[in-house]
């Protein structure tokens, strides 16, 4: 088989496929001889040319219609791309809308001491709790009011260095603010107060995370870890890292309702 031959086997194929790729291209709002007649009066148009006219432009506002549509409407693979897109952000960093009253005491143990309470050997921390539905209007963290009572003892065990060291500690009463969020379905809480300690002005910033229940429960357990800061004199600090468990009871607008009226 010579060149001349294999040429015009290949052609008619080669034909058949370039004639394809110039009609999914083609515009024919572009069309040349549609353009030269678009410059032209209609009453100098021959029938010729009118008809030709009037079918591109029936071809032209087919075309323009059917690109409006594709830019309009996604693919499916570009549709569950930006679906996708939109849960990820929002399982992210979500904040949690709080409606009810938690009154709650917890005790703690420290994992991390500074060196004025390092010394110590007994060590008890417990305290009250009283999360509000109480919340303050600050953008999309929408923060919640929360109160503490706080009671923290350092001491030794031997009576000798009892009476030369003394006790470390005391009560602290605190108050603050609470944001509840939802991370990649875990429901961390943060909380950050201040108030008077034993000493003088303190920080605690507190980090709960809430044991799964039943959610008909009205009982809530949160583990807790807790860091306190406290002020010792105006050039000095100390303060200690403790973890402890919690445990409240929620009281919604009802139970609350149904106890004032028992007074």
């Amino acid at each position: 088989m010579n060149t001349v031959s294999i040429i015009k086997l290949i052609l008619p194929f080669f034909m058949i496929f370039f004639s394809d790729a110039l009609s999914q291209d083609y515009n024919p709002c572009r069309d040349r001889r549609f353009v030269s007649l678009l410059k032209k009066d209609l009453d100098d148009m021959s029938d010729r040319e009118y008809n030709y006219f009037i079918k591109k432009e029936e071809d032209c506002s087919e075309y323009k219609k059917k690109k409006k549509k594709k830019k309009k409407k996604p693919t499916k693979s570009r549709k569950r791309v930006i679906t996708k897109k939109k849960a990820k952000k929002n399982q992210i960093i979500k904040p949690l809308k709080e409606t009810t009253f938690l009154p709650g005491i917890y005790f703690s143990s420290p994992l991390i001491r500074l060196q004025m309470t390092s010394k110590y050997e007994n060590v008890s921390i417990s305290g009250l709790k009283l999360e509000t539905p109480i919340s303050i209007n600050l953008g999309k963290l929408n923060p919640y009011l929360v109160f503490e009572y706080r009671s923290y003892i350092f001491s030794y065990s031997e009576k000798e260095k009892k009476e030369i060291f003394g006790d470390f500690g005391g009560k602290a009463l605190l108050v603050g603010l609470k944001i509840p969020m939802e991370i990649f379905k875990i429901k961390p809480e943060i909380s950050m107060m201040t108030g008077k300690f034993h000493f003088t002005r303190g920080v605690l910033i507190c980090l709960d995370l809430p044991q799964k229940l039943s959610s008909n429960s009205p009982l809530k357990i949160k583990y807790s870890l807790r860091t306190n800061i406290i002020q010792t004199s105006t050039k000095s600090g100390t303060g200690w890292v403790d973890f402890g468990l919690s445990f409240g009871y929620t009281l919604n607008k009802e139970i609350i309702s149904s106890i004032r009226d028992l007074f």
